[in-house]
């Protein structure tokens, strides 16, 4: 249609011509779109005069209050050092659009709080989320603990001893911490293992990331505060526990695959429910574990023990 007749036409002529018009397209909103909304900042715990926060993203539907989501609690890798609690909110992002609630944890680093210092701020994390369940759309039944390296590390740790009396605080001690599932991003599981840490020079010694996680200690000369820091300890035939998707990049030499390989033989000796995938030619942090092909492996693996 020219711009003549165009300009000749009233509106309503227009609106009458709108839909047979070369250069107009429809799309159509079905309700089921979801889009997620930053919450930053949350405090989720006040210890010894410092706030915990966690980044949360929280997904939004057409106004139906009703709805809720599974949760992934997500604990950044750092070394136990302090966190950059931003760095993964474009994964984040990405997850809360395929329906979670997903939430960056903030726990105390190595300088201000020894071991198990991440892992009770990873429970208390856990329950807060339980608690707030209805404020943030959160089904309380179906929540997940995510991490990567250190914080893999952590989300093991939190979810395979969440039924134990163990590195845990009274803070919201009448909800449970339990997750349905434990995913684990090239995660540290033994800091005793010195060839598994090849481009730490000092591993172990006092001033490397697992000495000041126990305290500024060596960790081969306090066996009584390295031993609780290893994962294997924790994982026994005649326990419990959630479901595990494991992930680890053959090419890591910060935190070497040999890790994964050596828990996951624990987990299959023990009869647990593991997954396993190795990722060719993956470095540490490597961004071939956020592809969409890897993001659908985690979703799918999630949403097969969420009820």
């Amino acid at each position: 249609m020219d711009r003549e007749k165009i300009r000749n036409m009233d509106f309503q002529e227009f609106k009458k011509v709108l839909p047979s018009m070369e250069g107009v397209h429809y799309l159509k909103a079905d309700g089921t779109e979801v889009y997620g909304v930053y919450k930053h900042d949350v405090c989720y715990v006040e210890r010894d005069g410092v706030k915990r926060t966690l980044q949360m993203i929280v997904p939004e539907m057409k106004p139906d209050k009703n709805y809720t989501y599974p949760a992934i609690l997500y604990v950044q890798g750092s070394a136990w050092m302090k966190q950059d609690n931003y760095k993964r909110l474009g994964v984040m992002a990405r997850l809360a659009q395929r329906g979670y609630v997903t939430a960056i944890l903030q726990y105390r680093e190595s300088s201000i709080a020894s071991y198990p210092a991440p892992v009770e701020d990873a429970k208390t994390g856990v329950r807060f989320l339980r608690m707030h369940a209805e404020e943030y759309h959160i089904d309380p039944e179906n929540i997940v603990i995510m991490g990567d390296s250190s914080g893999g590390h952590t989300a093991l740790a939190a979810g395979i001893t969440a039924e134990e009396d163990c590195m845990d605080t009274e803070i919201y001690s009448g909800v449970s911490c339990s997750v349905k599932a434990i995913v684990d991003l090239y995660g540290v599981t033994d800091i005793c293992q010195k060839t598994d840490f090849p481009t730490t020079p000092n591993q172990g010694e006092s001033d490397s990331p697992e000495g000041m996680l126990i305290g500024g200690n060596n960790v081969y000369e306090h066996p009584e505060l390295s031993g609780p820091v290893i994962i294997s300890n924790y994982v026994k035939a005649e326990k419990e526990i959630p479901p595990i998707l494991m992930m680890h990049g053959t090419a890591d030499d910060t935190v070497s695959c040999d890790q994964s390989i050596r828990l996951y033989k624990k987990f299959l000796e023990e009869g647990k429910n593991v997954t396993f995938y190795l990722v060719k030619n993956a470095g540490h942090g490597d961004i071939a574990f956020w592809t969409e092909k890897n993001i659908d492996l985690i979703d799918g693996f999630i949403r097969k023990y969420i009820s």
